[in-house]
């Protein structure tokens, strides 16, 4: 008689592979909330068998994504690179790379990566560091491995870092939003140049310009701002306050006194917030802004350049509503409304002047 005690009862493989299928299939299809994040990593927790099957699904599905990424890019022609245009296949699959990633590191380094005990050993052998980008004129919403989201504005780079108890990411470039899910275990802090801010349960925009000024402003919540610890602004880290919604806070930039940096929030009406932010509805708007400003902004989502020749028009108040991908659109309106004169001087290049005298063709 066979001892039924002494059975072992093997795993349903089949059914795991069904189930790993199904989690890379709801995660494509984007959306995933901060609960099914939490379900996905209680099923990943299981068993190293669930991490294998989501590694090896996660996988495949990645190339089937680059090969409908091939087809797309070939049928269409476009001239830039498919990493920078980013079409909708892979945009589908960024939200479950990081939780596939997170699937390869477990299965390479076994229970580890789950059950951290020797934490500076896991976090320095399992990091999960991805990147995500966006071309000139693009923009991009990312759901990151805790359910946090982020929209990516033009030109933006960002570095992200699930590493240990930790949630880091770098603004390499460009300008985020963030709607960051508060896990106040795991901190999460967003470093700009040699500046830190770290969530305390909100959303906010950071924007890093070419000079190297950081713009915070938040919309909800509050963050606190740090100097970087090490970095050039300070050899230690420096608190620069807590940040509350509707403020925003100019980081870097240098006052009237020479030396001196204006470091100092500012409250913000809700209009005005809404203005900065409505890049998010691919929307540029100005109540009255200088048009020297104006111009800055705008080449953000061009590759043209743009020259304003006439140090007169530098202060010309502006307003209107343009949208970022219809930036020649945006220079006719100049010229038809504010009493500037758009020259082209080739397809790349286009000066400002004073007047309304016609625009030669491009051509």
């Amino acid at each position: 008689m066979t001892d039924k005690g002494k059975i072992l009862a093997f795993p349903d493989t089949a059914a795991i592979e069904a189930e790993a299928a199904s989690w890379v299939a709801r995660f494509d299809a984007g959306d995933v909330s901060a609960k099914d994040q939490a379900a996905f990593q209680e099923w990943l927790n299981r068993s190293a068998l669930h991490r294998e099957a989501i590694a090896i699904y996660g996988n495949l599905w990645s190339e089937f994504d680059a090969l409908r990424l091939l087809t797309a890019s070939d049928e269409a022609g476009r001239e830039t690179s498919a990493r920078d245009n980013h079409p909708a296949a892979l945009e589908r699959a960024r939200p479950w790379l990081a939780a596939c990633a997170a699937a390869v590191i477990a299965v390479a380094g076994g229970m580890a990566f789950f059950h951290p005990e020797p934490q500076g050993r896991a976090r320095a052998q399992n990091p999960v560091k991805l990147f995500y980008e966006t071309a000139v004129g693009g923009q991009r919403r990312i759901t990151l491995a805790d359910g946090s989201t982020v929209i990516l504005n033009t030109n933006s780079r960002l570095d992200v870092d699930f590493s240990g108890n930790r949630r880091d990411v770098q603004l390499m470039r460009g300008e985020a939003y963030f709607e960051v899910v508060h896990d106040k275990a795991r901190p999460f802090t967003v470093n700009a140049n040699n500046y830190v801010v770290r969530d305390i349960g909100t959303a906010f925009d950071v924007h890093l310009s070419k000079t190297g000024v950081v713009e915070v402003g938040v919309t909800k919540g509050s963050v606190e701002v740090t100097t970087a610890a090490g970095g050039q602004v300070s050899g230690a880290a420096k608190s620069l306050g807590v940040i509350v919604a509707g403020h925003d806070i100019v980081l870097g930039q240098h006052d009237i006194a020479p030396g001196q940096k204006a470091e100092r929030p500012e409250v913000v009406s809700n209009a005005d917030l809404g203005r900065k932010l409505a890049w998010r509805q691919g929307q540029l708007i100005y109540t009255g802004q200088p048009l020297g400003e104006v111009l800055a902004d705008v080449s953000r989502y061009s590759d043209i350049k743009i020259e304003l020749a006439d140090p007169a028009l530098e202060n010309l108040p502006v307003g209107g509503a343009f949208r970022t991908d219809q930036i020649e659109a945006i220079f006719a309106a100049l010229e038809n409304n504010f009493g500037v004169h758009a020259e082209w001087i080739d397809p790349q290049h286009v000066r400002f002047t004073s007047g309304r005298e016609k625009s030669p063709s491009r051509d």
